[in-house]
């Protein structure tokens, strides 16, 4: 992996521990995580969660640790701590929440992703989430560029951030975070995602923003992705046109 040596994977973690489990029971199983420091940021709300985050970083062959907070500080906070706790110490930061579930060959494609559009300046992001379509899901080493921000597995560089870091919003009682960067700092910059997702939302429930598993279910939940659909991992991805999928099956570079 051609950017890893200088990246860091944060975590935000809270109160879900069932979602926190999976999420780092998904982490630990992703190819090449072991070249990856891993910071995990916990709100001192939950000790299960607390207890799980300690005990991921006594796993073999993983570079991780738990940084617990005094008081709960909540979701933009603990996020931008995260986020510049990263790149205090690295030039490229990997952020997950406690319900963003890796696939196994996400690390890989974010680490593509870094190397291949650190030098383009119209790229904001990588992320790999994505709605994959059924009739898409061939498409495993494709990319596109999306006029969009997504916060589910998204990763940055240094100069980005610097970029955004000072509009963060100061509290939750103000706008989301995510929302701040898609509507305001992301400017005219797009994110990079595979066709086939790298990850899972799993969280129907306890979410700020989501109302019930069944709205989850309709408008995030992935129907396909990376560990639904039966094929090999991928080493190299390439980008494509972002068209019709009618489009893309005549003209698929890939």
């Amino acid at each position: 992996m051609n950017a890893r040596k200088n990246t860091v994977i944060v975590l935000t973690l809270c109160n879900r521990p069932d979602y926190t489990r999976r999420v780092l029971e998904a982490l630990y199983r992703c190819d090449g995580v072991s070249s990856f420091p891993v910071a995990m940021l916990c709100e001192p709300v939950n000790d299960e969660v607390i207890d799980l985050a300690a005990a991921f970083t006594r796993r073999p062959g993983i570079k991780a640790w738990a940084m617990i907070g005094t008081q709960r500080v909540g979701c933009n906070v603990n996020t931008y701590s995260a986020l510049a706790y990263g790149f205090d110490h690295h030039e490229r930061v990997i952020a997950l929440e406690d319900d963003t579930v890796p696939g196994g060959d996400y690390l890989r494609f974010m680490d593509w992703g870094f190397g291949e559009y650190q030098h383009d300046p119209s790229v904001f992001s990588v992320c790999g989430y994505q709605r994959t379509p059924q009739d898409e899901a061939a498409y495993r080493s494709a990319v596109i560029r999306e006029p969009w921000f997504t916060p589910w597995g998204w990763g940055t560089w240094r100069d980005r951030w610097e970029s955004i870091r000072e509009s963060w919003p100061a509290n939750d009682g103000q706008i989301s975070w995510d929302t701040v960067i898609d509507k305001l700092t992301r400017r005219d910059r797009c994110e990079v995602r595979p066709m086939l997702a790298r990850i899972q939302n799993i969280g129907g429930e306890g979410g700020t923003h989501v109302p019930n598993a069944a709205w989850h279910a309709a408008h995030h939940l992935n129907p396909h992705w990376i560990e639904s659909v039966p094929g090999p991992r991928v080493d190299e991805w390439c980008e494509v046109p972002n068209t019709t999928t009618r489009a893309l099956r005549k003209h698929h570079p890939c």
